[in-house]
């Protein structure tokens, strides 16, 4: 076998002590390509996103200013009039501490709140201006009870966060995989030009030679013309050699956004075949864990059940309330509103009861249930589809393992075979068509290798960006 991979080795024309290896090239793509970037801007994007969600469920102090302007007219077609024509401009000021209180599903405040009136009447029966001061109020509200909205929040944002950090890693192995791409196309256009080069330079020897010997009569016509064609063929499957090696090259240089001076002349090929330690259980396990359309579904069947619930408590009878107690003074001065605040307590209970809707909130809630069996039923396709991916990949990869292994032995039969038919075909032993034979097989011996090795190295990385396994 060491015979067969350093034969291979020569024939790829791998310089492998100033060659630059697959894995720098991974390195470079995960630092340098535009999938990289948008991929970190997006995980951060989600990190400030979970962020700005932590902060809101923490204490928020805010002052507010509301300047207001009133014009009110009285209707004259009334029997009764007990408004006054008057325009009225007021600012209020409160400064308002809130609390999310995250095991109930409302919000509790503690606060001061300032109002100030100014009256511009017509007559001056009323007092000119007032003002409203409440030094502190004290209150909790809830819209719906029954329903905690913050604990669906909250299991909602930790699992896009959870995502984020997943398809965030899955990318950095995606890059990889493509990288890997990219880069066993440049060394099968590298290894088919070494190829064709040999045959080309192979043809145009043995036809300056045959048409020595067609001089002296020692060949036919038809072999003189065979060769001639082989030649031909050997040129323009050079000129297809070269053009494909240029594409692959750009290809490689334009994702990794790097100058041409980067690449090696040849490429370095990896000589030995690498293996993942994993059962195929373990295997499946670690991409389901690993899998970010997965987290991704599982937040979207979250989201789906809590809306499920809060339609189902919509449904019924709807209780909502809003308690506050604090001090509070009018007067028709500033500091006069702060003089003998008086104690005063509320509490406002919200009863609303359904008698006719036409179904609404059963539809609503009927839609809802839909559509969180719609999700529960796309993750079990992502699940599927997931698990079907990983057992193709983990049979692929030992599919390739045993055909690389083959086709390396082909090509050093083929190689083999194909000297000594050149040598019998050089002392007049063998036909033209028999050395066209043997030369065909080892050219296909060699591309059917080229193919095995890219198939296997590709899926190896498929099977990494899977498992993600280090």
């Amino acid at each position: 076998m060491r015979k067969v991979l350093t034969t291979l080795l020569l024939l790829l024309g791998c310089a492998l002590s100033r060659a630059q290896g697959l894995e720098e090239f991974i390195r470079l793509a995960q630092d340098s390509t535009i999938t990289a970037f948008q991929s970190q801007y997006e995980y951060e994007s989600g990190q400030a996103r979970y962020a700005r969600f932590e902060a809101l469920r923490k204490p928020q102090l805010t002052l507010q200013f509301k300047p207001n302007y009133n014009r009110i007219i009285t209707d004259i077609s009334r029997e009764f009039v007990f408004l006054r024509n008057y325009d009225r401009f007021s600012t209020s000021a409160q400064l308002m501490l809130t609390q999310k209180v995250l095991p109930w599903g409302g919000d509790a405040y503690v606060g001061s709140h300032a109002v100030w009136s100014e009256y511009f009447l017509k007559d001056s029966q009323n007092r000119p201006r007032d003002f409203v001061a409440t030094p502190l109020v004290v209150g909790y509200q809830q819209s719906l009870l029954g329903y905690n909205p913050f604990r669906w929040e909250k299991a909602e944002e930790d699992q896009r966060l959870e995502a984020a950090r997943k398809e965030y890693s899955f990318r950095l192995y995606r890059i990889a995989e493509e990288t890997s791409r990219r880069y066993f196309r440049l060394v099968c256009a590298q290894g088919m030009l070494d190829m064709c080069e040999r045959n080309k330079q192979t043809a145009d020897t043995l036809y300056a030679i045959a048409r020595e010997k067609a001089g002296i009569a020692m060949i036919t016509l038809a072999e003189l013309r065979s060769l001639e064609l082989q030649r031909l063929n050997a040129a323009n499957a050079l000129l297809s050699a070269r053009s494909e090696e240029k594409l692959a090259k750009e290809s490689l240089l334009s994702y990794l956004r790097a100058d041409e001076d980067l690449l090696p002349a040849r490429l370095p090929v990896p000589t030995h075949t690498r293996t993942i330690p994993l059962s195929d259980e373990d295997a499946l396990q670690m991409a389901f864990d690993k899998s970010a359309g997965i987290q991704l579904q599982q937040t979207a069947v979250t989201q789906a059940r809590g809306k499920q619930v809060k339609a189902r408590k919509e449904g019924g009878v709807k209780v909502g309330v809003d308690l506050n107690m604090g001090m509070q003074q009018l007067a028709d001065n500033f500091l006069g509103a702060y003089k003998n605040p008086q104690f005063y307590m509320v509490g406002v209970v919200t009863l609303s009861i359904p008698l006719m809707d036409h179904g609404a909130a059963k539809k609503g809630h009927a839609a809802a249930v839909a559509w969180e069996k719609r999700e529960e039923q796309a993750l079990l396709e992502v699940e599927r589809a997931l698990k079907e991916d990983v057992q193709l990949t983990l049979d692929n990869i030992r599919s390739h393992e045993i055909l690389l292994e083959h086709t390396q032995e082909a090509v050093a039969l083929a190689d083999e075979v194909f000297e000594l038919t050149a040598e019998n075909y050089a002392n007049g032993l063998c036909d033209i068509n028999t050395y066209s034979l043997a030369q065909s097989r080892r050219d296909s011996a060699y591309n059917q290798y080229l193919t095995a090795l890219a198939g296997y190295w590709n899926t190896y990385y498929h099977l990494l960006t899977l498992t993600q396994h280090e």
